[in-house]
């Protein structure tokens, strides 16, 4: 998943991101990729790329208890219940790579596991819109 919705406040409509190979300045050429963020085609505005992370209640318990209650919290605000007990999270890229490293450290590596798993998708969503 890339932004809640596809078009800007201004009307315009929002380009997801995408990555694409460093640009060439002058005569030299920069090496890797960067990440586009997604960005309104008409103000240039751009926005946050969500991730979706399932969850269960145990799950945010488990954030709860581990983490701090304003992050379960957090997850709570974002998740939306898909069957009785089970949650689809939408948290922020940056909040996201933020939550997996905190679980890793905790040691709940499921969670950890499961955030990171999203992320990558997210990764190979923008690869596949590279240079479209």
């Amino acid at each position: 998943m890339t932004t809640r919705t596809t078009t800007c406040t201004c009307g315009g409509e929002i380009r997801p991101s995408y990555i694409a190979p460093a640009p060439i300045v002058g005569a030299l050429a920069a090496k890797g990729e960067i990440v586009y963020p997604a960005a309104c085609q008409q103000c240039r505005k751009t926005y946050a790329d969500v991730v979706s992370v399932p969850m269960t209640i145990a799950d945010l318990i488990m954030v709860g208890d581990r983490l701090s209650e304003s992050t379960r919290q957090e997850l709570m605000t974002g998740a939306n219940e898909l069957s009785s007990g089970c949650y689809e999270v939408e948290i922020q890229e940056d909040r996201a790579l933020d939550l997996a490293s905190k679980a890793a450290n905790l040691g709940l590596g499921p969670i950890a596991g499961k955030v990171r798993e999203e992320l990558r998708n997210l990764t190979r969503q923008r690869q596949e819109r590279q240079g479209s």
